[in-house]
């Protein structure tokens, strides 16, 4: 997909990625993104700051509770009737909770499969729009086991399968929408910067432990990493961007037939 003019939405971490990840979208000719999320001061600031850099109204901010379905699809319209349109949704939403595990559920499992459905019914041919690009921004966690963050990680496995599955011919030859997977290895965050103090992790210092040794990538590599999936990626491919490196495709096979 040639990023030229086309329209984006962002969904969480305005304080974090979400933010480099519109800049980087602008930089790369998007004309509009609009990010999700909870932080307003936060977002408006730096929304403001996009907008001197690139141009008036070209990165909007709007409050959202993600995990709330009548809040997000009231959103969702909002932002549509904005952009007058969507070509690129990112689902970039994620935290960590060990102990109370369903705000973990809510967050990084129900409210992406909410936005993946409701962007489908937006851009899918099927439904009259013209095909369109998702990705689903998840961890390299979701790939292995992790026994000290085992929900954070079986939530980013569930947004993979998800997204395997529904990239599938059978969905793709009526929508048009591809989608695609971004896998972070440990990335520059604020979700990174609290970790050690993060009260919602049983035993943080067996973590610390694990990653103390771990330089986290630049913010700015995963963002180059998301411009180059959208642009080449293939639909339901699943990438790994991870310690600066060029971004990369991992395959991953399925045992039964699939159509």
């Amino acid at each position: 997909m040639q990023m030229k003019d086309k329209r984006a939405i962002i969904v969480g971490a305005s304080n974090g990625l979400g933010m480099i990840f519109s800049k980087e979208l602008l930089r790369n000719g998007v004309a509009r993104v609009i990010i999700f999320d909870l932080n307003e001061a936060v977002g408006k600031l730096q929304a403001n700051k996009l907008n001197e850099e690139f141009g008036r109204d070209r990165m909007i901010f709007i409050k959202c509770d993600i995990t709330k379905s009548s809040e997000f699809d009231v959103i969702f319209k909002e932002a549509i009737n904005i952009l007058g349109g969507l070509d690129i949704i990112i689902n970039n939403s994620g935290t960590i909770n060990e102990v109370n595990f369903h705000r973990a559920i809510d967050n990084n499992v129900t409210a992406v499969f909410r936005s993946n459905m409701m962007s489908v019914q937006q851009m899918g041919k099927d439904f009259g729009g013209k095909g369109g690009v998702i990705v689903n921004v998840a961890s390299v966690l979701g790939l292995e086991a992790f026994p000290q963050l085992p929900i954070y990680s079986a939530t980013n496995h569930a947004v993979i399968a998800f997204s395997r599955s529904y990239s599938l011919p059978y969905h793709y030859q009526r929508t048009g929408v591809r989608i695609i997977v971004l896998c972070q290895g440990l990335t520059e965050s604020s979700m990174l910067e609290n970790l050690k103090k993060n009260e919602f992790i049983p035993r943080p210092d067996d973590l610390s432990e694990i990653i103390k040794d771990i330089h986290p990538q630049r913010a700015e590599s995963a963002a180059h990493a998301l411009v180059y999936v959208i642009r080449c990626a293939q639909n339901g491919s699943i990438w790994i961007t991870e310690d600066g490196k060029p971004v990369y495709e991992i395959q991953m096979y399925n045992t039964l037939p699939t159509k």
